[in-house]
């Protein structure tokens, strides 16, 4: 009689049985971890001593935290994001720290924009708007709680946010009429972007009329702005005729309502959003001929194709940027490394643009037009960073992307000259601008770029900080359709590194990190070209 042998895993068969089950076995700890951080924080509700003390509450606020980073392709992601919003939210009670509730609200948002599908969105929507009610400001209420009705309208806090909405009523119109200033654009044969100023906030809604071949019509695409008028001088059309947009018009179309019309040859993808302080409406558009020249891929990427490098040397003209207590000015500084990296890259043979050349205030919605314009493989933008600490110093590269970082935040909010405040209202928004595969390659070109940055310096001057790569949402790199960095080179607050940024010498070496930082960028893709 045959009997069956038992089956003997050799290390390599052992292996493989361990990653077949590990992502089951890691899910499991998640889980586990997860309810043992929820029993953690009952027990911390429920004492009478303990939870009088912050760093208790934070403790628990880093475990759910530390499962969130671990399990992000879990269901426990999202409810790790709920659990930290409603912790600062308890701690607050306790605290009466403001912060605590705008952290609060920063990881309701998290979750909003990055698990939309959890049935546990609609529940931190709700909360956004309860707790800007109870910090009295109704009308930002307003709009968060319209937001649960627009966006979940089938969930079950829709019915609650329609009675705040009802209870607020007198807080939707709060503002007054906004006036359209200007029209602004910027084109190439496959991509433009068209810049709508405004004089206040207004809202607006776009829509899209598809090609009728049948009449002849081609597609159009409108935005209605709500409670606008058109400003004395604006013009009514605007040509453009860059192959696939004909021109812009421009009219009131009742009273409180200004219709922006884009008339179009044909049409392979747009993106409307807006940016604050001033206020202004950016469309992105791009034609069927730029089908082909959209974000680059990596793969598209191997080999020799990085040709063409945009250096956006920050601030000019009237925007001095930080400035230091020696007067100096980040303006002068960044132009200096930009036109040495300019050099630098021109003898490797690379072609590259400035987005400034002189002592020029450029907008930073402009910035990001020029490089697309341009189509440019990669974009570095190039800072100096400023804090209110002046012992602050060290080299960061930044990258395109969500945050609860507050010192992110806080530089964010400072480059993109906003309030802390509005920036979160920049990353609900974010999250449907923005791609992956441009996002992991930014990634990979600031941490190439930061590493090589930090140790070139530090081969020539003693105590560089190396304070890492970040993400935050960064106005001038959204809507870039390559790679795209912000170098923060040193502190200028900082008496010792703004010594430094003084000197050519040292000038001259961060010009070479980041150069060899680009180098490395590609040198690595060509790497993977050959595997």
């Amino acid at each position: 009689m045959y009997r069956a042998r038992p089956h003997i895993l050799g290390p390599a068969g052992f292996l493989l049985l361990i990653l077949l089950f590990l992502p089951v076995i890691a899910h499991g700890g998640i889980a586990d971890e997860y309810r043992d951080a929820r029993r953690a924080y009952q027990r911390l509700l429920n004492s009478g001593k303990e939870k009088r003390y912050r760093h208790n509450w934070i403790r628990i606020i880093d475990r759910f935290e530390g499962i969130y980073k671990r399990g992000r392709r879990t269901e426990y992601a999202p409810k790790s994001l709920y659990m930290i919003g409603r912790v600062y939210t308890d701690l607050y009670r306790y605290s009466k720290n403001r912060k605590d509730l705008e952290r609060a609200m920063e990881f309701y948002r998290l979750l909003v924009v990055t698990y939309r599908s959890s049935p546990l969105a609609d529940d931190a929507q709700f909360h956004i708007g309860e707790i800007l009610e109870d910090l009295g400001d109704r009308e930002g209420a307003y709009r968060e709680y319209r937001k649960v009705v627009d966006l979940f309208p089938r969930g079950d806090m829709a019915g609650p946010a329609r009675e705040r909405l009802k209870a607020l009523k007198g807080y939707a119109k709060g503002r007054g009429i906004a006036y359209v200033s200007s029209i602004r654009h910027w084109s190439n044969p496959n991509y433009t972007r068209v810049v709508i100023d405004l004089t206040d906030k207004a809202s607006y809604e776009p829509h899209l009329l598809k090609e009728d071949p049948r009449l002849g019509k081609p597609p159009r695409l409108f935005i209605d702005l709500s409670r606008a008028r058109l400003k004395d001088g604006v013009e009514g059309s605007i040509s453009i005729k860059d192959g696939f947009l004909k021109r812009i018009r421009t009219g009131q179309y009742d009273r409180d309502t200004v219709r922006v019309v884009l008339d179009l040859e044909s049409l392979f993808d747009y993106k409307v959003f807006s940016l604050n302080d001033p206020f202004r409406i950016v469309v992105d558009i791009r034609g069927d001929k730029g089908a082909g020249e959209r974000p680059p891929t990596i793969a598209k990427q191997l080999g020799l194709r990085i040709k063409r490098i945009v250096i956006d040397p920050g601030h000019g003209g009237n925007d001095p940027g930080a400035i230091g207590r020696g007067g100096l000015k980040e303006k002068d500084v960044v132009l200096r490394i930009g036109r040495m990296l300019r050099d630098k890259l021109k003898k490797k043979g690379f072609q590259v643009f400035m987005t400034r050349e002189d002592d020029t205030f450029i907008p930073l919605e402009e910035r990001t037009a020029f490089a697309n314009t341009k189509e440019a493989d990669l974009f570095v933008s190039i800072h100096a960073n400023a804090s209110p600490k002046r012992s602050a110093s060290g080299i960061e590269t930044y990258f395109l992307n969500l945050t609860t970082d507050e010192e992110a935040m806080r530089v964010a909010a400072r480059e993109n000259a906003t309030s802390g405040k509005k920036m979160s209202d920049l990353q609900f928004i974010l999250f449907d601008l923005m791609q992956t595969s441009k996002i992991n390659e930014s990634s990979k070109l600031a941490s190439m770029v930061q590493r090589s940055l930090v140790s070139t310096v530090k081969r020539r001057y003693r105590g560089v900080n190396d304070l890492g790569v970040k993400q935050a949402p960064f106005y001038v790199l959204i809507g870039a359709n390559m790679p795209s960095i912000l170098v923060e080179v040193s502190f200028i607050s900082n008496p010792r590194e703004e010594r430094r940024l003084r000197s050519r010498r040292y000038l001259e070496c961060l010009a070479d990190g980041i150069m060899k930082g680009i180098e490395g960028y590609i040198s690595e893709l060509e790497s993977m070209a050959r595997r």
